[in-house]
């Protein structure tokens, strides 16, 4: 087990069927299909997303979609691992798919016009990614004159522009989880951000309109986005109410059939699995502020005689997959704390490699060495 990025590499793969994973490459495709036409600005540098997903018996369930999704260099690491033909041309596929967002959405396609570049988050030396930041700024900086990782505090607005010390700041990767700059210590970053002098992102435009988990009501009045009409399998959204549709009585009667989550909440802060909610803790929630999701049990893996819950992040540019691994795990909700936990490569059919299991999941094609011949 290997931590180069701040979350813990496991090397034992997860396995992902052939069919679940062409049903969730599909499917994301028509969720951003959707998502553009309810809201245009979600094509407003929404930068890399993550689209989290449990696998069940009936087909997975879309559960979550974020803008600002932590650890895509550890699920490029973790794909490495469990790459059994390619792995150095994979991991450079990879790479390229990053760059080539980056390019788009922040840097520009010319080097010499990119000016100053900064990786920002709040608390800066406290963030368990912070290596992660380190490394792409790394990646990034042939594509730029200056990368700097900074605090959200070094920060400053001057003579009309956003500053770090006396430097101008050209363009922003925003890491922090205030996703509508709507805390007063990022007035600064805010200003330059309106006043067009700074590029930031990903944007609180795109943030609104993909990531606010608000949007899962919507979209899942239309639950189903792929089914595969020979297994009945289908991949679906996550049913999605607001907390104020019920009284407490009533939610609290069902209770194990939902998970209750904050509309703007992150990293499975503030959730509960309504399993093992009390009533008075239920209760206390502001169901004006709170949601309910319909509970997808994470599937389980067995490591060594010991159970393991999991789910998979898939990594897009917009509704391109160009990542995946698995988030395994003890516990009610997601977390990465306890010793054995980390991101998992999966392991997709008799696919060699994660790129390969895409292609072929992408392009209909019947094996990866149709369309891949990486020696």
């Amino acid at each position: 087990m290997s931590n180069s990025f701040g979350l813990p590499v496991l090397d034992q793969p997860v396995p992902v069927s052939p069919g679940a994973l062409r049903l969730v490459t599909t499917g994301i495709e028509t969720l951003w299909a959707r998502i553009l036409a309810m809201n245009p600005q979600a094509d407003s540098r929404p930068m890399l997303l993550s689209y989290d997903v449990h696998p069940t018996s009936e087909g997975p369930v879309l559960i979550e979609v974020n803008t600002n999704a932590g650890g895509v260099l550890t699920a490029m690491q973790a794909a490495r691992e469990g790459n059994e033909c390619c792995a150095d041309w994979e991991h450079g596929q990879l790479e390229k798919r990053l760059l080539t967002l980056f390019r788009h959405d922040l840097l520009g396609a010319d080097p010499h016009s990119t000016g100053v570049v900064a990786i920002v988050d709040d608390q800066l030396m406290s963030q368990a990614l912070l290596a992660e930041m380190h490394a792409l700024a790394d990646l990034i900086r042939p594509d730029a004159m200056d990368v700097r990782v900074l605090d959200a505090a070094e920060l400053t607005y001057s003579e009309g522009r956003l500053r770090h010390q006396n430097t101008p700041i050209d363009r922003v990767y925003w890491r922090s989880t205030d996703f509508l700059l709507a805390e007063p210590a990022h007035e600064s970053i805010l200003r330059a951000v309106s006043e067009g002098t700074t590029i930031l992102a990903p944007s609180p435009a795109a943030y609104t309109a993909i990531a606010d988990k608000r949007r899962f009501i919507e979209w899942s009045s239309q639950p189903e986005l792929a089914r595969d009409e020979t297994s009945g399998l289908s991949f679906r959204i996550a049913e999605t109410l607001p907390m104020d549709e019920r009284t407490t009585e009533e939610w609290y009667a069902d209770r194990s059939q939902w998970v209750f989550k904050p509309a703007s909440g992150y990293a499975s802060r503030g959730v509960y699995v309504g399993k093992s909610i009390s009533r008075k803790k239920l209760a206390e929630l502001p169901a004006d502020a709170y949601l309910a999701q319909r509970y997808a049990a994470h599937p389980l893996i067995d490591r060594d005689g010991r159970e393991w819950k999991y789910d998979v992040r898939f990594f897009a540019n917009r509704g391109k997959i160009i990542g995946a691994a698995a988030r395994v795990f003890h516990g009610q909700v997601v977390g990465m704390r306890e010793p054995g936990s980390g991101f998992a490569p999966i392991r997709v059919g008799a696919a060699c490699c994660l790129i390969g299991a895409l292609a072929v999941a992408q392009s209909k094609l019947s094996s990866c060495s149709q369309r891949l011949n990486p020696k």
